[in-house]
């Protein structure tokens, strides 16, 4: 699945290793390991013009959200035809008037992720081609032969080979000419920095969402909570897989790289990002707003949560008092139950209406545009020789050839036996 991936990925590394080893006549072990950084640093050059689309995308995203959110409530409850082509309209022109494109966002994000997995899958496949360190002849890793990957294999740094890992057979450290305590001394210092790299990374991203957070979107909380789960986890996971796990050297020094590479394309590109693009005031007092009608929304369910414990520790020291208790609760749970049912088809209600005009336009629009394409000459000119040739296919049904007559039947000559 990753192949398509893996290919040019591959390429760049092979391409760095023959101009750095065959051009500049750099030791092959040396050459290797400056490839592998060089290929780091290629593909993350290349990625730069979509990481500026994604994050200038989203900066445009969050600075019209004010007007946006306010149009929403405009026609929220409007379901006729000319609200809704209306509300259309103006999404189209707020859009426009900020220079707002959804495409712009989505596609930097569909390209950097298999480049980053095929990056990934290339050094990873060449730290460990198979279950061991053997290589066959016919083995290959995208343009990498099976030399190529004997080579990086056999490539040091420091003294330490690039697919030997802390936790590798010690039989195995043998014979690659190290030792478990070597390879740890060596990969400490660059695993510590890339869990630093990684932290701060988390850190600066949930600096950002706390800044321009959606308080309207459940899932953007939801979201940003996980995400500050994860960065407490995220350091330890990396630690112990590095400690325990098969990750070679290759790895560690690829996720040193990449992620300082992360750290300082944040540090200089969303500062970028926010000069261009600043927030106003109104954005600000929108945010505090959105804010405090959420924590106030959920203030209320930690008092329901709280209210019901507290009679529930009450029913304890008086258990007489349980039936009556448990009757009240039951009934505020079903009232809140309805109420929130009744909003829920109310709006569901509401969003079928107008799910169903919005499929009549389209229709519409569809109709229209296959009447301008039928309007085409070529398109016009295509029917017209389908229309001919179904008209002679009928022709022909209705009009079949005669069967011959005996008269009909040529002269065959004279027969053998005369």
């Amino acid at each position: 699945m990753l192949e398509p991936f893996i290919y040019p990925v591959s390429g760049i590394l092979k391409l760095w290793h023959l101009l750095l080893h065959s051009v500049f006549g750099i030791d092959d072990s040396t050459a290797w390991l400056v490839s592998m950084f060089c290929l780091v640093l290629t593909v993350r050059t290349f990625l730069i013009p979509f990481f500026w689309a994604q994050a200038k995308t989203a900066r445009i995203g969050v600075a019209m959200r004010p007007a946006l959110a306010a149009l929403k409530e405009e026609y929220a409850t409007k379901t006729d035809r000319e609200s809704i082509l209306e509300f259309e309209r103006k999404q189209k022109e707020l859009r426009e008037e900020y220079g707002h494109r959804i495409s712009a966002g989505c596609v930097p994000a569909l390209i950097q992720i298999p480049v980053f997995l095929g990056l990934y899958q290339v050094l990873l496949r060449m730290a460990r081609p198979g279950d061991g360190l053997e290589v066959t002849p016919e083995t290959r890793i995208g343009f990498l032969n099976a030399d190529e990957i004997n080579a990086f294999l056999d490539a040091t740094v420091n003294g330490v080979p690039l697919p030997a890992y802390i936790a590798m057979p010690e039989d195995i450290l043998a014979r690659l000419g190290t030792t478990s305590g070597e390879v740890r001394d060596f990969v400490l210092p660059f695993l510590i920095a890339a869990v630093v790299f990684t932290t701060g990374n988390m850190i600066a991203s949930i600096w950002r969402n706390m800044q321009t957070l959606d308080w309207d979107s459940g899932l953007a909380r939801g979201m940003n909570k996980f995400l500050i789960g994860m960065t407490l986890f995220i350091p330890v996971l990396l630690i112990t897989l590095a400690l325990t796990g098969p990750l070679p050297v290759a790895i560690i020094l690829y996720w040193f790289a990449n992620n300082l590479w992360t750290l300082v394309q944040t540090l200089i590109i969303y500062p970028l990002v926010h000069r261009r693009i600043p927030l106003s005031e109104d954005f600000e007092e929108f945010s505090r707003e959105r804010r405090d009608i959420a924590k106030s929304a959920d203030r209320e369910k930690r008092q329901v949560k709280w209210d019901t414990r507290r009679r529930k520790a009450a029913g304890a020291v008086m258990p007489w008092k349980i039936p009556a208790i448990r009757r009240e609760l039951n009934e505020e749970k079903a009232a809140r139950r309805a109420e929130l049912e009744e909003q829920k088809a109310e709006a569901k209600a509401l969003a079928k209406e107008k799910q169903k005009v919005r499929s009549e336009i389209q229709r519409e629009r569809t109709q229209e545009k296959i009447a301008e394409w039928e309007k085409r000459p070529t398109v016009r000119r295509i029917a017209a020789w389908q229309a001919r040739r179904q008209e002679k296919k009928k022709t022909r049904s209705s009009n079949p050839p005669a069967e011959p007559t005996a008269s009909d039947e040529p002269d065959r000559g004279p027969s053998a036996a005369e």
